[in-house]
């Protein structure tokens, strides 16, 4: 607020002289405490007070698919991971098949889902238990297309990357033809995953220096799987572009699933849980989706942490046990949680929107329940939290109400 004109001047005049002045300095000393012990709570002011604000997440909406295509063909079901492909196109796989999924999705200023169109499915040249997906890094796309141009090949018209468990690999792929283009080669202790429990989740930095994965729950060698009351520790693998990153700057960190979610059980089976989506944020951070899935309700319970690898302890050196290690582990933040009632099973940042906030666009797994495929929407809000407006009005009173009392005492 800037003061000016005649009205500023005759109070400062009013409050002239030694007294006057120290009365009028404490009295805004005063308010401006006790403005900020409204608004900001009584802690003391510290070197914390200085830091970046914590990224926040809130929930947008959700949005059903439809169950096929309007102009029919294969079944939308099993829809496991997202990316976006810019603009508002995006991308997701269909589990245990050989199929993709484009369309378009419009969202309302707010994030809000509003409609997807524009549909379309590409079949994939082999059937894998595809389970994520994105963009192929520039660098690392025109490397695969000299690699096919050499070999009296095609050049690939736009490059994705998948992740498949059941190989397990990450796959490079022609998404507008469906061929597959070769693997990028993965550490060997990822290749000796659970069944059903290996690559979950893939996703690479905005500069495409690196790609990221990592397993749903852990390697037998470093720990027990998901269980009531039992994390499980996994792998994520940071990969190095060539070209784009420097030097040997691959990596591995271990990140501690928190164990299934408190329920009421309804039928028999066990509880489960695992790391099913990443996002990569640029400069070692990473979003990081837990789903935990139990046999009663709620069935589902949903977790999204912020990780930072960039000073964290790379376990390339251990060749398992990282459930014993817990000095070891990446510390996480978590940013939010819901129990959705849908199986929110992956995860992709999209465009910013009105505000400055970036959208994340989930997808919820029917997994063949006969319940409806959903897209999921949240809003990654970077800045500082808004203050509440009831809480500034009263420091705002309350400030008014001590400079009044020092002006009608004062000599």
């Amino acid at each position: 607020m800037r003061f000016h004109g005649h009205g500023f001047s005759a109070f400062l005049r009013c409050h002239s002289g030694p007294l006057g002045c120290r009365c009028l300095g404490r009295g805004l000393v005063a308010a401006m405490i006790l403005g900020r012990c409204l608004v900001g709570g009584m802690g003391s002011v510290s070197a914390a007070d200085h830091e970046p604000a914590m990224p926040r997440i809130s929930l947008a909406g959700t949005l059903s698919l439809p169950d096929s295509l309007p102009t029919g063909g294969p079944e939308i079901t099993g829809v496991s991971g997202v990316t976006w492909l810019g603009n508002d196109r995006y991308a997701a796989v269909l589990d245990n098949s050989d199929q993709l999924l484009f369309f378009q999705l419009t969202v309302l200023p707010n994030g809000q889902p509003r409609e997807a169109s524009d549909m379309r499915i590409v079949t994939l040249g082999e059937r894998h238990d595809y389970e994520d997906l994105a963009p192929c890094p520039p660098l690392l796309a025109e490397r695969i297309a000299a690699r096919r141009l050499a070999r009296g090949a095609s050049r690939p018209t736009h490059t994705l990357l998948v992740c498949e468990e059941d190989t397990p690999a990450i796959r490079g792929i022609d998404s507008d033809r469906g061929d597959l283009l070769g693997v990028v080669p993965i550490p060997e202790i990822f290749k000796r995953r659970r069944t059903n429990r290996g690559l979950e989740a893939l996703s690479v930095d905005p500069d495409g220096r690196f790609i990221w994965s990592a397993t749903e729950e852990a390697v037998p060698d470093d720990g027990p799987a998901s269980g009531e009351g039992q994390p499980t520790v996994v792998r994520i693998a940071r990969i190095p572009v060539p070209g784009a990153a420097d030097g040997d700057s691959a990596g591995q960190f271990a990140y501690a699933v928190d164990p299934p979610h408190a329920f009421a059980r309804i039928f028999a089976g066990e509880p489960l849980a695992g790391l099913v989506a990443m996002v990569a944020l640029g400069q070692g951070r990473l979003l990081v989706l837990e789903r935990s899935a139990a046999p009663g309700l709620p069935p589902f319970n949903s977790r999204i942490t912020l990780v930072d690898t960039s000073q964290a302890s790379d376990v390339a050196d251990l060749s398992g046990g990282l459930a014993k290690v817990p000095n070891r582990h990446l510390e996480k933040v978590l940013l939010w949680q819901d129990a959705l009632g849908c199986n929110l099973e992956g995860l992709c940042l999209g465009p910013q929107l009105a505000d400055g906030s970036r959208l994340l666009v989930g997808v919820a797994d029917n997994g063949g329940l006969g319940t409806p495929t959903q897209l999921v929407t949240l809003v990654l809000h970077e800045g500082p939290e808004p203050a509440d407006a009831s809480l500034l009005g009263i420091a705002a009173v309350a400030a008014g109400t001590v400079l009044l009392v020092l002006r009608v005492t004062s000599p």
